[in-house]
């Protein structure tokens, strides 16, 4: 989907966190996000293409990411762009417990701290996209703000083909746009040379959310 999730169970006390579908913005903007669950081997080649074109991103890791590819995670470090925290093992918030919403924030939050990668917060994205108000207030409650997505490139799908991903960001490409990838796929990879060449042809121009949201500057 690309579009925000509805929120439900208004229940809860205290105030959800914000969740932004694109930036507060109306200038000629784009914010290249990339989830990282489990394959890392695309993310060399994903960096190269972004320093090559001077491109800022931000990458929402897992905790298993972090903890089973520590080198490649200290890389995206290394390369300036902001981390994410993207839960540790990728449940589904609004099935979980509070606890273990807590839980996997807190784990994940420390095992970016410990590679060197400092405080995660304020930027969050859900497993699956999957958002209730509940979901919402503990993550609020943990100092986070979530991060959806304006463009989905459905790029974590193995038959999903390079032009397929283009397509679906150049079709929808506004304003603000959040453009949602994945490290894991070796066809974003290959297309992002020429994808970021487009972009940056029609006048956009690339930032990372620390830059672009309020609560993260």
């Amino acid at each position: 989907t690309s579009s925000p999730p509805e929120t439900t169970d208004t229940t809860k006390p205290g105030s959800p966190a914000t969740n932004y579908s694109r930036l507060p913005t109306e200038e000629k903007v784009v914010a290249l996000t990339f989830d990282a669950a489990y394959d890392p081997a695309p993310l060399a080649d994903i960096i190269t293409a972004l320093e090559s074109a001077g491109a800022r991103a931000t990458f929402f890791l897992t905790g298993e990411f972090v903890r089973d590819f520590p080198a490649h995670t200290k890389k995206i470090i290394a390369g300036g762009y902001p981390l994410g925290n993207h839960s540790y093992s990728h449940p589904d918030f609004t099935e979980s417990t509070d606890a273990t919403v807590r839980e996997e924030l807190r784990t994940t939050a420390a095992a970016i701290e410990k590679v060197g990668g400092g405080d995660a917060r304020p930027l969050f994205r859900a497993p699956f996209g999957a958002l209730n108000d509940r979901v919402l207030r503990l993550v609020g409650s943990e100092g986070y703000v979530s991060v959806y997505w304006t463009i989905d490139t459905i790029d974590w799908k193995p038959e999903r083909t390079t032009a397929q991903i283009k397509d679906a960001v150049l079709s929808k490409l506004t304003p603000g746009a959040i453009v949602l990838m994945h490290v894991g796929s070796k066809q974003t990879a290959q297309i992002l040379p020429e994808l970021l060449a487009e972009i940056s042809a029609r006048g956009y121009r690339f930032v990372d959310l620390r830059e672009a949201l309020p609560e993260a500057r």
